[in-house]
């Protein structure tokens, strides 16, 4: 059986072991991909899997896309080599600022997702995975905004939605 690709992973997290899963949020947000938009086939695989699908302007929140221990977009993935979670699981404990991307300067902005994360909380994110999560990023927004190259600011603080 051929090893699943998963993208962003440090090194001394414990994964579904830890007691603070990154992976039961409500509700995850990803930037309205193509083939979601106009691919009826895609969306209804992913919605097959239990994934509940609700698109929100130009993005697209996924519900119910973890039980914390095992994620459905890992699980049954149909080409192993390719990561096909949203970029902020990709990420995690990073979290993108999807409402204030400075499109005109090329700037976006990353916060942390939350404090339950141990290596938040302790401070204790390797540079390396920060390097990663840059490179998922300027690749990621790279094909998502037709070839615009963006710089990454990390704000070192828990992301809290402007009312």
């Amino acid at each position: 059986m051929k090893k699943q690709k998963i993208e962003g992973q440090i090194a001394t997290c414990k994964g579904s072991a830890c007691s603070k899963t990154c992976c039961d949020d409500d509700e995850v947000q990803d930037w309205m991909h193509e083939y979601f938009a106009f691919h009826e086939p895609i969306k209804q695989l992913i919605k097959s899997w239990g994934i509940e699908i609700k698109f929100k302007g130009d993005r697209v929140n996924f519900k119910q896309c973890s039980d914390g221990a095992s994620c459905k977009f890992l699980k049954y993935a149909p080409d192993k080599n390719i990561d096909p979670r949203p970029i902020d699981c990709k990420i995690y404990p990073f979290f993108v600022d999807w409402d204030n991307i400075d499109f005109d300067k090329k700037i976006v902005a990353l916060y942390y997702w939350d404090h339950d994360c141990p290596l938040v909380r302790n401070k204790t994110i390797p540079d390396s995975f920060k390097e990663e999560v840059e490179q998922i990023i300027k690749r990621d927004f790279k094909k998502i905004f037709f070839g615009a190259v963006f710089e990454i600011k990390f704000i070192n603080k828990v992301y809290k939605p402007k009312k």
